[in-house]
């Protein structure tokens, strides 16, 4: 028998909900609070720009100014949102109209701010009921129900056969052009086509995986192919076996162009068909499966 997930998750759950909820209160109440005195007990003062700043978004252009300004004896600083006017008029060191609360001068705006009235709608009518509605969600009780141990069925899987497939083609593992000019060819295929190689032997066989098939450019067959619209291309059976598949194919009298040799990833032969077409039988090395 297996016993059902305990309810741990479920309240790691629910106390990152609680504090999730409780920041948002605190966030909604510090923003609130703010521009309730700005929009009721704000003075009007005269400031200086200390910078001017722009930063692009998704939106567009946010413009940003960095101000000081005086009062009660002490010096304060603060940044707000800007038109793009004033951007472009405002500079280092010039006056700049403002707003600040007196009873705590760190809480000021640029006079040509207009979100008062927006701020205390979102957070009064909007953030508040929203935080109060996640702390609802994640403190009202739950009715638990007897833990319920779930019995895993009997395993009747049986167990797998080996079973020997025969030595047939069983799929393409490439297809390949010959080139005579390997640095000509990969200019045409990487930067005209856009393919991108994914391996690369000596210079002299460049593989391209596209999709589930691997095509290949070849410089390895030297003077015996020549590159043409008339053929060169050629195609790379996939079988189990080169060797027991080449001397299978001797004994009925078809012709062998290249006996069986290694790379350092394969096996291979390449075989000719009734009409001249050249046939590559391909094996895969078991280090080159993973």
């Amino acid at each position: 028998m297996i016993p059902a997930p305990d309810q741990n998750t479920s309240s790691l759950s629910r106390v990152f909900g609680v504090l999730l909820g409780l920041a948002f209160l605190v966030l909604n109440a510090w923003t609130f609070g703010e521009h309730y005195l700005l929009k009721h007990d704000a003075v009007a003062t005269q400031g200086s720009v200390l910078r001017t700043t722009s930063q692009r978004r998704k939106a567009g252009i946010s413009y940003t100014v960095d101000y000081g300004f005086d009062a009660g004896g002490r010096h304060y600083e603060g940044s707000g949102q800007i038109s793009r006017s004033d951007y472009e008029r405002l500079q280092p060191g010039g006056p700049i109209a403002l707003f600040y609360v007196p009873s705590s001068p760190s809480i000021s705006e640029t006079a040509d701010m207009s979100h008062n009235n927006t701020s205390l709608f979102l957070t009064g009518v909007l953030g508040f009921p929203a935080s109060f509605f996640i702390l609802f969600i994640n403190l009202r009780p739950q009715f638990r129900s007897r833990p319920k141990i779930a019995i895993a069925p009997p395993d009747r899987t049986p167990p797998p056969l080996a079973v020997e497939l025969p030595n047939t083609v069983q799929g393409i593992a490439f297809t390949q052009y010959p080139v005579s000019d390997m640095a000509r060819a990969r200019r045409f295929y990487e930067e005209d086509l856009g393919l991108r190689p994914s391996h690369d032997f000596g210079g002299q066989w460049i593989e391209y995986h596209l999709w589930d098939n691997c095509f290949a450019l070849s410089a390895m067959a030297g003077n015996s192919i020549t590159p043409g619209s008339e053929g060169g291309g050629s195609i790379a059976f996939e079988v189990t076996d080169v060797d027991d598949f080449v001397s299978r194919l001797k004994k009925k009298g078809i012709r062998i162009k290249m006996e069986p040799f290694s790379t350092p990833v394969c096996r291979m032969a390449v075989v000719l068909d009734p009409e001249g077409n050249a046939l590559t039988l391909h094996h895969k090395k078991t280090s080159d499966l993973s």
